[in-house]
């Protein structure tokens, strides 16, 4: 049995664009970069050694800003804490998001359009771990695996906040938030882009 050339033709012409769309598709998202995104809080622009200031030491923070991005012109919009953060992952100021520390929740919709929402919709595996600072219900819709760990009055001493467990040791945040982070990076899948906010 023969089969028509027009078959022929019509199954190259839908199949062959179809193997080469996945083919583009895993291209694009080889290419993607990933993406750690460090937030120090209440830092002055000049409290880095890479920037000039020659009364601290910020050996590491040196060391990030040499290999990585360091932005010399960026600037906070809102130099409250919540509210700066609330900016930051929305993209917009403060006189539109209205968060800060006297309001609830931020609005969902502006959360929808977040950075790490956006990323994680389109391909990238989203990961967070420390002090989000943002009145938020619904981090699983931003980040594919997270712990928050915000104060707010969920904590009968202050000692239940700062310390933390790894393994059989009790460490401070500070060193539970880097190991996690270690972890995130070391664990993700090498296939796929990640961004660790």
């Amino acid at each position: 049995m023969r089969i028509p050339v027009l078959a022929v033709l019509f199954l190259c012409g839908c199949i062959l664009p179809l193997k080469a769309q996945k083919t583009v598709q895993k291209q694009q998202q080889a290419n993607k970069p990933n993406i750690i995104f460090i937030l120090t809080d209440d830092q002055r622009f000049d409290a880095l050694g890479y920037a000039g200031n020659k009364l601290i030491s910020t050996p590491e923070m040196d060391k990030l800003a040499m290999k990585g991005t360091y932005f010399e012109n960026a600037m906070v919009t809102t130099p409250i804490c919540a509210a700066s953060r609330a900016s930051i992952l929305t993209g917009l100021y403060e006189r539109t998001h209205n968060f800060n520390f006297q309001t609830g929740n931020i609005r969902e919709s502006y959360m929808a359009e977040s950075y790490p929402s956006i990323l994680k919709e389109n391909g990238y595996f989203t990961g967070f771990y420390g002090k989000y600072g943002v009145r938020y219900d619904n981090l699983k819709n931003q980040f594919d695996e997270y712990e928050s760990y915000d104060r707010n009055n969920e904590y009968k001493d202050k000692r239940g906040y700062y310390y933390k467990t790894l393994g059989k040791d009790t460490v401070h945040l500070t060193r539970y938030t880097g190991q996690k982070a270690i972890d995130f990076i070391a664990d993700v899948k090498t296939d796929e882009p990640f961004v660790f906010p």
